[in-house]
């Protein structure tokens, strides 16, 4: 089927997939994508593979599909997609779904599989989330070809009291042309189970935004060079909520910060010489910046 309307519901998430692997989504969701965007000459690319609920999507299809996942040994931060679709396929892809973490929420490395990976964008902060996120947005643009259609899944969260609209800051990072903005209803929450003081609005769907790819004007700048340019506005704002709580930081905190990223300690040195000048900052014979 295709999408009749903005808003679908899937009571019974379906028969694709692992149903046991944390944040797997709805089957259905996928189908009625591949089958409103593509046709069954499409080329889809799953950058997320999780517990394999597109993929059993696709195969049932019968249509092209290449999956990988950061649990396979594919970074989406710092690997090329398209280079990987180019391995199975000499084109680029006509559909990519995506269904990245929302943030934190459900941690994968470490707790779904393997160890702890620095890359995994389930084990970052919001606004780190948001920085590395466009990251992988770019790269999966990069994938497709010329009028290819990419969505991404993503839900939004509560904390603390505090609203966090992903969804909004998907949209806001993403590449490409909006063209549709699917509302999908929520079904059998872990969050259902659970008891709360006050008056909470629980939180009941999740978006599929769906983007188009307009014909190349400019190349998208090389994945290294924008996972530079996020280190640098990393190290960057670490400095910066240090000045607006007065607290010390130590380089070898920044060093830490960004060497998952091939970002080099000589290069934090330079941004912290720059930051130092401009906001009139001292450092300590203990490698400590900090306001005098």
């Amino acid at each position: 089927m295709c999408f009749k309307s903005s808003i679908v519901s899937y009571p019974d998430r379906g028969h694709w997939g692992n149903n046991k692997y944390r944040g797997n989504c709805s089957g259905h969701i996928i189908k009625d994508f591949i089958q409103t965007y593509g046709n069954p000459n499409s080329l889809v690319v799953d950058p997320s593979i999780g517990g394999g609920t597109f993929m059993d999507v696709a195969k049932e299809l019968g249509v092209a599909y290449v999956g990988t996942d950061l649990h396979q040994g594919f970074n989406l931060l710092t690997d090329s997609l398209a280079d990987e679709v180019a391995k199975h396929y000499q084109t680029k892809a006509n559909l990519v779904f995506w269904h990245p973490p929302y943030a934190d929420m459900i941690k994968y490395s470490g707790n779904m599989y393997g160890e702890v990976n620095p890359y995994d964008l389930s084990q970052m902060g919001i606004e780190t989330f948001g920085q590395f996120v466009q990251v992988a947005l770019f790269n999966i643009y990069d994938a497709l070809q010329d009028g290819g259609v990419y969505g991404v899944l993503i839900g939004n969260m509560r904390r603390k009291g505090r609203y966090y609209n992903l969804s909004s800051m998907i949209e806001r990072l993403a590449p490409g042309v909006l063209i549709d903005e699917i509302i999908k209803t929520q079904h059998n929450n872990v969050s259902d189970s659970r008891q709360y003081t006050g008056n909470i609005v629980r939180i009941m769907h999740e978006k599929l935004l769906v983007f188009r790819k307009e014909k190349s004007v400019t190349p998208i700048a090389p994945m290294r060079k924008r996972l530079e340019k996020h280190a640098e506005n990393l190290v960057r704002s670490t400095i910066y909520a240090s000045c607006l709580g007065r607290k010390r930081v130590e380089l070898i905190q920044l060093y830490a910060l960004v060497e998952p990223f091939g970002y080099m300690q000589e290069d934090v040195n330079i941004i912290v010489d720059e930051e130092v000048k401009a906001r009139r900052l001292a450092i300590t014979n203990q490698q400590q910046i900090y306001i005098p």
